[in-house]
């Protein structure tokens, strides 16, 4: 059920964090089934039933712990973390469990253009951007790795792609001379994806997935949804967006670029597609946006 995993000792460490002996009912792996996706966990207690997710091994990450616990006082609901164990002394390996929480991912009602999906969406990456380092639980907000300012984004893809890829050096030089006045960096949870938001009865239930959180550039966070999900685009949401944050919608054609760009680098790196995209179309979609 575990690969790798005591089962006496988890539901031993489980009982002592949760307060209550418990058994390990079932183990569900979600996404890849290898040695380090992550699982749901369903223990029981006499009538007292409840789910977590676990994450081992390399599936781990220090950042998503800080995350979580940056949170704990916000009105946003995340995970609560129940055990953390970096050094892995307890199981034999880095361990990470944390409540589960019950929703249904926003990303199937937004596609479908449900109102009240894409208000919600647009209110909680609002929000989640919103959030100040005084938000945060007191001295949390600096444990805080993920992101980082545009800038950074460009030269990390330029430094990625071979150096034999044709439009590399120029579409680098048009993407720093063409920068425009960007927004400061803010609070995200570094993937504002849908189906991390997790509704029920059309109110958030949770926001989850907080490997990458940190301070980043809003815009560029705030489009990944739109780039790679077609039914996504051309609603204005981008657009209302900016609109709601003080950002000039015309901002938008030049994060463009820096997608193509970043996307394609990311491509060529690791041969495989990155949703729709594959390196012919990054290639022309960025011989267009350079001609445009």
């Amino acid at each position: 059920m575990l690969q790798g995993i005591d089962l006496e000792a988890l539901q031993g460490l489980l009982s002592e964090a949760v307060g209550r002996r418990l058994r390990v009912a079932g183990a569900t792996a979600l996404g890849k089934s290898t040695r380090a996706a992550p699982f749901k966990i369903d223990v029981e207690a006499d009538s007292w039933t409840a789910s977590y997710l676990l994450r081992h091994g390399e599936a781990c990450s220090r950042n998503e712990v800080a995350a979580l616990d940056a949170m704990r006082l916000h009105s946003i609901p995340t995970p609560r973390v129940v055990f953390w164990d970096e050094a892995g002394s307890a199981l034999g390996t880095t361990l990470l469990v944390a409540e589960w929480i019950d929703g249904e991912p926003l990303l199937p009602a937004m596609t479908a253009g449900e109102p009240w999906a894409l208000d919600l969406y647009l209110d909680t990456a609002c929000a989640l951007q919103a959030i100040t380092a005084g938000d945060l639980a007191p001295g949390s907000a600096g444990l805080l790795e993920g992101g980082g300012p545009i800038r950074g984004v460009i030269d990390a893809a330029y430094d990625r792609m071979p150096g034999a890829v044709p439009l590399r050096e120029a579409a680098y030089r048009r993407l720093l001379a063409t920068q425009p006045a960007v927004p400061d960096t803010a609070f995200g949870n570094g993937d504002l994806w849908p189906e991390n938001m997790l509704v029920s009865d059309r109110r958030l239930a949770g926001v989850i997935d907080w490997q990458h959180a940190g301070w980043s550039d809003p815009i560029f966070e705030f489009l990944l949804p739109f780039f790679l999900v077609p039914a996504l685009r051309g609603r204005g949401i981008e657009e209302e967006y900016c609109l709601r944050e003080g950002y000039d919608p015309d901002l938008l054609d030049w994060y463009r670029g820096v997608e193509y760009f970043d996307s394609l680098a990311w491509v060529l790196k690791t041969g495989e597609p990155y949703g729709e995209h594959t390196a012919d179309s990054l290639t022309g979609d960025l011989e267009r946006w350079m001609a445009g």
